[in-house]
């Protein structure tokens, strides 16, 4: 039988959250304290080999500012465009607006600030930067997806996944 790539993906999708919700609904809480263990133990290793000098904000997040925007700083209730690229801490590219993979920009990502539509390191980090600002995002699980991870993305993300951002705030509307 041959499936088309939307079944596959919907397929793969299904099979994986089926495989993390057995796991998660069978584990106890040592099973999920291991996994958050595990998981920073994986972004302390990370963070020694990359950023040695980073400490995080009092939430968990790690923020590195790469280019300082201009302007006022975006605030609560500020819509804004951004242009992103997500990984997962082992450099899995799962989404981007950036182009990486295919030399062009796609349409900036809009979101209102505090409307908690954006995953909450995002909307954290979004409240330091400026237009033009460009910053690199450690965003752990917590501040993500947690511990259920997202079975809706393409590779989907694992719970007690951290995230590796990069960011450019494309505009603001105030």
């Amino acid at each position: 039988m041959i499936l088309n790539r939307t079944t596959k993906h919907v397929l793969t999708s299904l099979i994986f959250s089926a495989i993390i919700f057995g796991f998660l609904a069978c584990g106890d809480d040592n099973s999920l304290e291991k996994l958050r263990k595990n998981e920073l133990e994986t972004l302390d290793a990370y963070m020694q080999a990359h950023y040695p000098a980073v400490e995080p904000t009092k939430s968990g997040l790690y923020y590195i500012e790469e280019v300082k925007g201009t302007g006022d700083t975006i605030v609560p209730g500020d819509k804004i465009q951004i242009f992103y690229s997500t990984w997962l801490i082992d450099s899995t590219l799962i989404d981007e607006t950036n182009g990486y993979t295919t030399g062009h920009r796609f349409e900036p990502y809009e979101f209102v600030v505090g409307a908690g539509t954006a995953i909450t390191g995002l909307e954290e980090a979004a409240t330091y930067m400026q237009k033009g600002t460009i910053a690199n995002l450690i965003i752990n699980s917590q501040l993500a997806y947690g511990q259920n991870g997202n079975t809706y993305g393409s590779p989907p993300v694992p719970g007690f996944t951290t995230l590796l951002m990069q960011v450019e705030v494309y505009k603001i509307y105030k």
